[in-house]
């Protein structure tokens, strides 16, 4: 943690935890928040991590959504080979998309104009109800938003209950997680992790992303569908605690919201190939990432085993849980506040100033030195998660034996 923050400067700072269906420990290290701004300029406000830290889980919010579909499924309230639009026929062009392929990205949907570019509302869920099935295209990535964006509506349908309240009586009391909302309670702001002030450099033009509340999603669609906080989308919006999100990964493993034979199909690669002569594809399971066979492309642990499965925040999130060594390590991070996180093209990284790893400063055109997050994503098999796994054996942990 110390060199990630510390050292390379990649994260304001970072939350990490690690256990079983028994229990789990936590350690923390950096600031939820470097600066403000006043006026033109930036001033030094710090305000450590601590145990109340409040974080913006971002997609890692797909996870619950993907609960309470296979909940729901479990029911016989909906089934994988269900069409989309059986489910709910609002979505008219997913007729012939099953639940499954939904699921496991085998459907790439899109939706006609961007969600986030929408002015309203209505605007906004017109797209979403016009998402249809586009061809496939050759590529490695199937990832998608859209995905467990349409979900959300689906789990809504099938169970006659608005989403975050399916949640909260389904998992939320479940688990006993009191401290995860889809609107952070307003006496609560300050205990919010900081998202503002984020930077990019994209295409030689340097961007400052300004007005990120405290409290509202990070994700511009999760903001605009989200209502103000009077809704909850399916792909991003959930802010929750370390404690909370542990309490999660513990009640997936010890079986309190899913059955075991539905855990253990999550992590199942279903799209992903890695073959001479087809182009690579990223390894999906059930709206999470399964393991896959080239380690930089695999957002579960190399440890892990292969019914494992995982997911990411852009925020500086991570959750992997592997439900055969009966274990689960959880990062909740900040790339975005202060930080220079995106550089589009990747290749112009190098002229910028900054080392191979991604790590660095670039100097903004009002002077200041910027960190960069850029690239963070690839620095946790070494830097974190490999930690985790000597701390795991170390507490016996481990329910079966290495390899």
């Amino acid at each position: 943690m110390a060199r990630l923050v510390d050292e390379k400067g990649m994260l304001t700072g970072i939350t990490v935890c690690w256990g079983d269906a028994r229990g789990y420990q936590t350690a923390r290290h950096g600031l939820a928040r470097e600066v403000v701004k006043r006026g033109e300029g930036f001033e030094s406000a710090p305000r450590p991590i601590d145990e109340k830290t409040i974080y913006d889980i971002a997609s890692l919010t797909k996870l619950f959504t993907l609960v309470a579909a296979l909940q729901l499924i479990e029911q016989g309230r909906m089934a994988f080979e269900d069409s989309v639009t059986r489910i709910d026929p609002r979505f008219e062009a997913l007729e012939y998309c099953s639940l499954l392929e939904l699921l496991c990205y085998e459907a790439v949907l899109k939706t006609p104009e961007r969600v986030d570019a929408q002015p309203d509302l209505p605007s906004a869920l017109a797209q979403v109800f016009a998402t249809y099935r586009a061809p496939e295209t050759p590529g490695t990535k199937l990832y998608s938003d859209i995905n467990a964006l349409v979900l959300k509506y689906l789990v809504e349908t099938a169970s006659g209950l608005p989403f975050h309240q399916y949640l909260k009586a389904h998992v939320f009391e479940t688990l006993g997680m009191r401290e995860t909302w889809m609107k952070v309670p307003d006496g609560l702001m300050g205990q919010v992790m900081d998202y503002n002030h984020e930077h990019r450099v994209i295409g030689g033009r340097h961007v400052l992303l300004e007005g990120n509340s405290p409290g509202l999603p990070h994700d511009p669609k999760a903001r605009l569908l989200g209502n103000g906080g009077q809704d909850l989308a399916g792909h991003a919006g959930l802010f929750s605690t370390a404690d909370d999100m542990s309490r999660f990964a513990m009640g997936l493993l010890s079986g309190a919201v899913l059955g075991k034979d539905m855990l253990n199909q999550i992590g199942v690669n279903r799209t992903g190939i890695n073959e001479a002569g087809r182009p690579y594809r990223q390894y999906m399971g059930l709206i999470c990432f399964s393991k896959s066979s080239v380690r930089r492309l695999s957002e579960v642990p190399p440890w892990m085993g292969e019914r494992a499965f995982a997911l990411s925040g852009y925020t500086g999130n991570h959750i992997a849980i592997d439900p055969e060594l009966g274990v689960f390590d959880l990062f909740l991070g900040n790339r975005c506040h202060n930080r220079l996180s995106v550089v589009e093209p990747q290749e112009k990284a190098e002229q910028l100033g900054l080392c191979e790893d991604g790590s660095g400063t670039v100097i903004w055109p009002d002077g200041r030195q910027v960190k960069s997050s850029f690239l963070y994503v690839y620095q946790k098999d070494d830097l974190l998660h490999a930690p985790v796994w000597d701390c795991l054996k170390s507490e016996g942990k481990i329910r079966r034996e290495e390899g």
